[in-house]
């Protein structure tokens, strides 16, 4: 498997996540659950793949903020 089929494959899953999270988090809040586990596992899941994300990308976003701090 290529590099870049697994950036595409770790930023699709984050987008998924970070949906479902937030349908568990509305959910949660209408029914006023106060310890919703799949709501608390689906953030830790977000994290980590946002963490994967950034770990991933790392080398593009220095090279973007290098960028943007020598312009001004």
């Amino acid at each position: 498997m290529k590099r870049e089929d697994i950036k595409h494959i770790v930023s699709i899953l984050l987008f998924f996540s970070i949906c479902i999270t937030g349908v568990l988090g509305y959910i949660q809040s209408e029914l006023e659950l106060r310890k919703f586990i799949p709501h608390r596992y689906f953030a830790y899941t977000t994290l980590s793949l946002a963490a994967v994300h950034v770990t991933i990308n790392a080398g593009r976003i220095w090279r973007y903020l290098c960028r943007k701090f020598k312009k001004t």
